[in-house]
């Protein structure tokens, strides 16, 4: 069991991010097995929720389901956030898209979230010019 508490503690230690609305249109550079977050603010009693649109599922992975938390005990209304966790599988390059949308409206967008992802050699080799 401690083995097992050390090994989520270290994922949890080394993972990228989290990035947030700050890095919407970024290019970031991973190698393979490399976790990270993303985080943005969300209210989700206004019925809008952040959807994953797409991305290339053989360059990233989603793992596990996104995790709300409230900024003000859990007050109806109150703002909030929400935390995607992926993580690098193989050498590429991809688009992780997001929308923020009423779930019942699929035209509902009010924003959106971009990362341009480079995992392995191909963002060292960009990373260096």
């Amino acid at each position: 069991m401690l083995v097992l508490l050390i090994l989520i503690s270290g994922i949890i230690m080394s993972c990228q991010g989290p990035y947030t609305a700050e890095n919407n249109g970024k290019t970031i550079t991973l190698s393979i097995d490399d976790p990270f977050e993303v985080e943005l603010v969300s209210n989700p009693s206004t019925g809008y929720s952040w959807d994953v649109v797409s991305y290339d599922s053989s360059v990233i992975i989603q793992v596990g389901k996104p995790v709300s938390e409230s900024s003000n005990s859990g007050a109806v209304g109150s703002p909030g956030k929400v935390t995607y966790n992926f993580k690098a599988v193989a050498d590429g390059q991809t688009t992780l898209e997001m929308v923020y949308r009423k779930g019942w409206e699929p035209n509902s967008v009010s924003r959106s979230f971009k990362l341009y992802i480079v995992v392995g050699t191909m963002g060292r080799i960009l990373d260096s010019n």
